[in-house]
C-alpha cells in the first residue's frame, strides 16, 4: 500500500512553519513590545487585548512568547545543523570502512552518550567562561556535543546497510574513489534517515534550553525565552497561572510536533520489502 504522512502530519508542519515564520518576522508583526509594560494589567488573564494575558509586571504574554520562540529555534537549529554535519561525516565514516576505524569512533560516541546535558553545561559555564553574554555560545557548543553521537549512530546503521548494495560494489569496482562513494552514492540514500532524526534531536534540545533557561543560565533579561517565562510565573501559579500555563503549552506542543513530524518521516522514507 502506498504510504501516507496524513492529516496530522502537515497540521504539525504548518504549525512549525508558522511559529518560525512569526519569530522570524516579529519584529515586523503586529504584536506588541515585549518589554512595553501595560498599567492595570498585571496578572491579567488572556483577553481580546492580549490574546495570553499579562505576566506579573503587566507585560504582553503573547509577545514574550514569540519573541522567546527566537531563542529556542535558533539555538536548537544551529545546534542540530551543526551536529548533522559533524555527526553525519563521523557516521558514514564509521560504517562504510568499519574495522578499527569502526571500533574506535564507536566506542568514543557511546561514552559521550553518559554525559547528563545540565551537568556539562553547568562545568563548561563554571570553567570556561561565567559571563551571561557568553553562555549562548556555551550553551550551543554543548548542544553540537551532546547531538553529536545520536545522530553519528543513526547514520552508521543507515551506511553500514547502504554500503553492500550491488550499485555501491560496482562503484568501488569501477575504480570510484572512496570520497566519490561516500558522497555521491551512499550520502542520498542515508540522508533522508538522518534528517528526519534531527528534529527528534531538535525537540530535545529545545527541552534542555527551556531547562537551562527556567534555571536563568541561557540568554540574560531583557531577552525573553519560554523557560525563563515559565520560571518566573510559577511565583503565581495560584492567581496567574496563565504566565507559566502559555509558554509551557507552546513548548509542549512544538515539541511534540518535531517529534511526531521526525518520526512520520522515518516511516515514510524507511526501505520496504516488496512481498510477492
Amino acid at each position: 500500500m502506498r504510504k501516507r504522512l496524513g492529516f496530522v502530519f502537515w497540521l504539525a508542519v504548518v504549525y512549525l512553519v508558522v511559529l518560525a515564520v512569526a519569530a522570524v518576522f516579529a519584529d515586523v508583526l503586529p504584536i506588541k513590545d515585549p518589554a512595553e509594560t501595560f498599567p492595570g494589567t498585571s496578572k491579567q488573564g488572556p483577553s481580546l487585548s492580549h490574546w495570553f494575558g499579562n505576566d506579573g509586571v503587566g507585560r504582553d504574554v503573547f509577545s514574550r512568547v514569540i519573541y522567546g520562540a527566537q531563542v529556542s529555534l535558533v539555538i536548537s537549529t544551529v545546534g542540530t545543523v551543526l551536529a548533522l554535519i559533524i555527526g553525519g561525516l563521523l557516521g558514514m565514516v564509521s560504517g562504510y570502512y568499519g574495522s578499527r576505524v569502526d571500533r574506535w569512533l564507536t566506542a568514543t560516541l557511546n561514552a559521550s552518550l553518559v554525559i547528563p546535558p545540565l551537568i556539562l553545561f553547568l562545568a563548561l559555564v563554571l570553567f570556561l567562561d561565567s559571563e551571561a553574554k557568553r553562555r549562548i555560545f556555551i550553551l550551543v557548543f554543548t548542544f553540537v556535543l551532546l547531538s553529536i553521537a545520536p545522530i553519528a549512530r543513526v547514520v552508521r546503521a543507515a551506511t553500514l546497510s547502504w554500503a553492500g548494495q550491488d550499485f555501491v560494489l560496482a562503484a568501488r569496482t569501477l575504480g570510484a574513489r572512496d570520497g566519490r562513494v561516500l558522497f555521491r552514492e551512499i550520502l542520498p540514500n542515508v540522508a533522508p534517515s538522518f534528517v528526519s532524526y534531527s528534529l527528534i534531536i531538535m525537540a530535545g534540545l529545545i527541552v534542555v534550553e527551556g531547562s537551562v533557561a527556567f534555571l536563568g543560565l541561557s540568554v540574560p533579561p531583557p531577552t525573553p525565552t519560554w523557560g525563563d517565562m515559565i520560571n518566573k510565573g510559577r511565583t503565581n501559579l495560584d492567581v496567574a497561572a496563565h504566565i507559566s500555563l502559555m509558554p509551557a503549552i507552546v513548548m509542549f506542543v512544538t515539541v511534540l510536533a518535531l517529534n511526531f513530524v521526525g518520526d512520520k518521516l522515518q516511516q515514510y522514507f524507511e526501505p520496504r520489502e516488496s512481498v510477492l
